[in-house]
């Protein structure tokens, strides 16, 4: 029997209870676990309507707040290394799901496909489902490129869905988190970017299983919504640099069904509000720190300080600049976490007017062909 966790932050209780009542009503699961960053309305919702929703089912329904374990911002790793701990040393069960607490589309398909591709033996089990063609900027252009600069021989840069919060683990695979250091420190975003380092350092068999319906969930505003996540996941990245992975891994990624046109139309972020960002409030600091970029991207981004112009940051530029900010990046300076965002937000606004707009099935291709590219060059270096 397995137990199921949702982390949770100021979220819509409604979406949340409906979503706990969907996993214990799932004949493999024995216990539900709410692990809240606060004490907030949500939380008390939740801790209002667990004892009904316990005695209703027969299963176990806990909520709790995390415990303060990493050295980062109170986050969501946090929640999830609180949430492993109670569960390896006061349970016996020998899988452990995480789904995000606002997924609009949950049901019980979501577990009967991890837990299937469990009993075929996979220790990890990660949902990747279809996503907009402007939408997961930071899996493609912080994580996926990042881990295929860093670590371009291993699985890492070919997980679908790197900063997924929709998996299984089984219990050895808790146990290696727990101990591992790296990600028992890392309590906030970037604690995705190192469950799935630690997955495949492990060498933990990997099944990626595709979720066709999607994960419908609250949307974002501009790309300044994503400002915080993207700092956290990529300093948690750029801080492997160096770090040993072994060069196979068992993985296996289910096959794509198809997109709906639903997904294929949606737009990820507000361009035009993120577009505004690019030319507002630049320091003399961030424009120092400029310097350190190639030619070309010094030279297409300065006029953005009063023109916003992105064109410069194509698949090219865009890899000599993530080689600059792992070398130079410090991230006890806020100049350069404002510039971080800057680069980032004018690669995704390139490569939204120059290939997203050209379609779907294309953009796709160009952003795995991308990560290859990237693969083969990194390799190449070493």
């Amino acid at each position: 029997m397995s137990a199921v966790v949702f982390p949770f932050k100021r979220e819509d209780p409604e979406v949340l209870l409906k979503n706990v009542r969907t996993a214990v009503a799932h004949p493999r699961v024995r216990r539900v676990v709410c692990v809240g960053a606060e004490e907030d309305e949500c939380f008390a919702a939740v801790a209002r309507a667990a004892p009904n929703i316990a005695r209703s089912s027969g299963k176990e329904v806990e909520i709790c707040v995390q415990e303060r374990i990493g050295t980062k911002r109170p986050g969501k790793g946090d929640g999830m290394n609180s949430a492993l701990r109670y569960l390896v040393a006061n349970t016996d069960h020998e899988r452990i799901h995480f789904y995000d607490a606002d997924i609009l589309s949950f049901s019980e398909e979501w577990i009967t496909k991890a837990e299937e591709a469990a009993d075929s033996g996979y220790q990890v089990v990660r949902h990747y489902f279809p996503r907009a063609s402007t939408d997961a900027m930071i899996t493609w252009f912080i994580t996926r490129a990042g881990f295929a600069i860093l670590f371009p021989r291993s699985e890492l840069p070919r997980i679908e869905q790197p900063l997924g919060g929709e998996l299984l683990l089984t219990r050895a695979v808790a146990e290696a988190l727990l101990a591992d250091p790296r990600v028992q420190a890392q309590s906030d975003w970037g604690i995705d970017t190192l469950y799935t380092f630690a997955m495949v350092a492990g060498g933990f068999s990997i099944y990626e299983t595709y979720m066709g319906v999607g994960k419908v969930h609250k949307l974002y505003g501009s790309l300044a919504d994503l400002r915080t996540m993207l700092v956290e996941c990529f300093e948690a990245l750029s801080a492997l640099a160096g770090a040993s992975v072994p060069g196979t891994t068992l993985h296996h990624v289910e096959y794509q069904g198809p997109v709906s046109e639903a997904v294929k139309a949606k737009v990820g972020y507000d361009i035009d509000g993120t577009l505004a960002l690019l030319a507002d409030g630049w320091t003399e600091r961030e424009a120092e720190l400029l310097d350190h970029f190639p030619l070309a991207v010094r030279e297409g981004l300065n006029p953005s300080r009063r023109v916003p112009r992105v064109t410069c940051m194509d698949d090219d530029a865009w890899y000599d600049t993530y080689h600059v900010l792992l070398r130079e990046y410090h991230s006890e300076d806020p100049a350069w976490r404002d510039l971080l965002f800057r680069l980032w937000a004018a690669r995704v606004l390139a490569y939204t007017f120059t290939v997203a707009v050209r379609g779907y099935d294309l953009a796709m291709y160009r952003l795995h062909q991308m990560v290859d590219c990237y693969c083969r060059r990194a390799a190449g270096r070493s």
